[in-house]
């Protein structure tokens, strides 16, 4: 008995099993609402500041708080999830929104000469502020 044949509609392409089904309307926006979300530079610190001259930066992983030195500090992609965090710890918290490069690294310029309250943001510990003026002066 020979094998019959099915035969396939000429009007409806078959599709290979390699192919991935158009996106729905729904999909197409969430997709393209994360991509603008993973290519927006902006992130935001938490950052207590005391003295002019002396600033501290949060570090989530490690609980701790780092003095004049924002580069290893957490940076938080939401302002919600930063500000949700600063309900927790003690008043005197700032958020503070910075902006990142390319390969996600804090840029410094991005947060040097702004306030938290009403007291400037110190971006670098003060001995290398030091190093910096002696090598300036050289």
């Amino acid at each position: 008995m020979a094998a019959t044949r099915r035969k396939t509609n000429p009007a409806r392409p078959t599709r290979s099993k390699d192919a991935d089904p158009p996106l729905t309307a729904a999909e197409r926006r969430e997709l393209e609402r994360r991509i603008k979300d993973a290519d927006d530079p902006r992130r935001y610190l938490l950052v207590s500041a005391t003295l002019p001259w002396f600033s501290l930066y949060y570090e989530i992983q490690e609980d701790a708080w780092l003095i004049d030195d924002p580069r290893r500090a957490t940076l938080f992609k939401r302002r919600a999830a930063a500000t949700a965090i600063r309900e927790l710890m003690k008043p005197g918290v700032f958020v503070v929104p910075c902006t990142v490069d390319s390969r996600g690294k804090l840029v410094l310029s991005s947060i040097a000469g702004r306030k938290a309250g009403k007291l400037r943001l110190a971006v670098l510990p003060e001995w290398r502020k030091k190093k910096k003026k002696l090598k300036e002066k050289k």
